[in-house]
């Protein structure tokens, strides 16, 4: 720690952003797919 600043963590940052967006991504699908399932019904 240098002054309040973490060296070396753009790969923590860029892992995070990458998790959220696979969360998002599957969430998003698994809506979509259930949303199309109730309309075909």
């Amino acid at each position: 720690m240098s002054g309040g600043y973490i060296t070396g963590g753009w790969a923590f940052v860029w892992a995070a952003y990458g998790w959220t967006a696979v969360v998002l991504i599957v969430y998003g699908t698994s809506l979509i797919t259930r949303l199309r399932r109730e309309r075909s019904r």
